[in-house]
């Protein structure tokens, strides 16, 4: 409340600006006043103190929400450049080790298996080292974050260009177990960026990773169209230039935006108090990584729908080639999953809000099993194309509930650590497994027979996942 000061005799008194029209001043006529009341002077000058301090809260509010919408912006280009990379790297080294190199789809599997291994050996261990450096040298924070992740993604780039030269099994092996290696940090550390940027409005994280969908679907529909034209290794090449795109907008990143919106979330929740990591050493918030039963669940449901990923995607384009499939094909059969993680991804933020994430992991494996059995049946090659609108809700639906209930259950200043817990569950363990059993199951059973068996799994976790799903959120602490 403002207020200003009266002289009268030597004394002073405060008085409310709000009581000045109401009451009278006193000695107005004495000398001192010089034929001019003080209290206009000090009101008008109050009053000009008051409108430049609005004016600077305007003119900072106004800065932070354009620093917020450039760094959204950004993020969206992120996601669509690094997803657009990738969606030429995946498929289509797969492809490369079976037609090129002429591995057999057990040995693909194996090669994809241990590539996980060696990108799950190296990820968590990295987002907790990034973790702990953010909490003991705050004066770095954000700067360790944007840095590992520009490093992480540059340094990936040179084994993927020696994709071309490898002629057998363990050149393949080596070339896949770099690439994981040093792209392992990037997933968590751009998720748990994101969701930093994003504040309170985390829920809106789908609509950011949308562009992901974007980029991958381009990305496979012209890396289909340069593999059967120019050749595998001028996709490669494609790869490296949208990756080095990729880290120049990470470096333009204001990492601050996340302190301000950190700093903006504590105030209005703690009244000001202050992070609650301030209170809690680092080696107790280790400890809270450790899940409750109800968010061990979520996991395991997360590492059958990575086990049913692996097969949908990578042992899916085996399958298609098997058929007779020509290369467009394969790519524009990737290009329209992606079109289908559009909705999903977009839509996520309402259907958390409104029915919890754990619902829209139930929804994801149901849709799992029904896509799996459908496969199964394929004879005709270019049917894959209708079957592949499923794909929304097998990846985009895990993915994004995943990040949803990782989020919930991370401690404060463990935000990385936590996204990777998800993916290790999800990529690692359950792509591990999908990739080994897969593989093995293709070559002994074939491809139909494989996808039956899995859909019999999905089937039975999706109904033992929903029957613990007696309250809109389960897996929240």
């Amino acid at each position: 409340m403002a207020t200003m000061n009266l002289s009268s005799k030597g004394e002073h008194e405060l008085i409310p600006m709000e009581q000045m029209t109401a009451r009278p001043l006193e000695h107005e006529d004495e000398d001192d006043y010089c034929g001019t009341s003080h209290s206009s002077i000090s009101v008008d000058g109050d009053d000009d103190e008051g409108e430049r301090l609005l004016a600077r809260q305007k003119s900072n509010r106004v800065g932070f929400e354009r620093s917020y919408a450039k760094a959204r912006n950004k993020l969206r280009c992120i996601y669509f450049l690094g997803s657009f990379a990738y969606s030429i790297y995946l498929p289509f080294f797969v492809l490369f080790m079976k037609n090129e190199i002429g591995l057999s789809a057990g040995e693909v599997g194996l090669v994809g298996a241990l590539q996980i291994v060696g990108g799950y050996l190296v990820g968590p261990p990295v987002s907790l080292l990034v973790d702990w450096l953010s909490v003991k040298l705050d004066c770095l924070k954000f700067r360790i974050h944007k840095y590992m992740w520009i490093a992480s993604m540059l340094a990936c780039t040179i084994p993927v260009q020696l994709i071309p030269l490898a002629n057998n099994f363990a050149s393949a092996l080596v070339i896949a177990i770099m690439v994981s290696g040093l792209n392992a940090p990037v997933s968590s550390i751009q998720d748990a960026s994101t969701l930093g940027f994003l504040g309170k409005e985390s829920h809106e994280y789908g609509k950011i990773r949308f562009w992901g969908a974007i980029g991958w679907g381009l990305g496979s529909l012209m890396g289909g169209s340069i593999a059967q034209f120019f050749g595998m290794q001028y996709a490669f090449r494609l790869f490296g230039v949208g990756t080095v795109a990729n880290a120049a907008i990470v470096l333009s990143l204001d990492f601050t935006t996340i302190q301000k919106a950190e700093e903006s979330s504590a105030a209005g929740s703690a009244g000001g108090g202050g992070s609650s990591s301030d209170s809690v050493p680092f080696h107790h918030s280790i400890r809270r990584l450790v899940p409750t039963w109800s968010y061990a669940l979520c996991l395991f449901v997360a590492v059958v729908a990575g086990f049913g990923g692996s097969s949908l995607q990578s042992l899916l384009l085996i399958f298609l080639s098997d058929l007779g499939a020509p290369d467009f094909l394969e790519g524009l059969a990737l290009s329209v999953a992606t079109i289908s993680e559009l909705p999903v991804f977009w839509a996520s933020g309402y259907v958390i809000k409104r029915y919890g994430a754990s619902s829209l992991l139930c929804a994801s494996l149901l849709a799992l099993t029904i896509r799996s059995i459908l496969v199964s049946f394929l004879t005709n090659p270019w049917m894959v194309l209708p079957l592949q609108l499923l794909h929304g809700f097998t990846f985009a639906g895990t993915w994004t509930a995943g990040v949803a209930l990782a989020k919930e259950n991370s401690p404060v200043g463990l935000e990385t650590s936590g996204q990777s817990v998800f993916s290790l569950s999800f990529n690692g363990i359950g792509g591990l497994s999908g990739a080994i059993v897969g593989g093995q199951l293709y070559d002994l059973v074939g491809a139909r027979t494989m996808y039956r068996i899995k859909a019999m799994i999905f089937a039975a976790t999706a109904i033992l996942y929903a029957l613990t799903l007696t309250k809109p959120k389960c897996c929240v602490k």
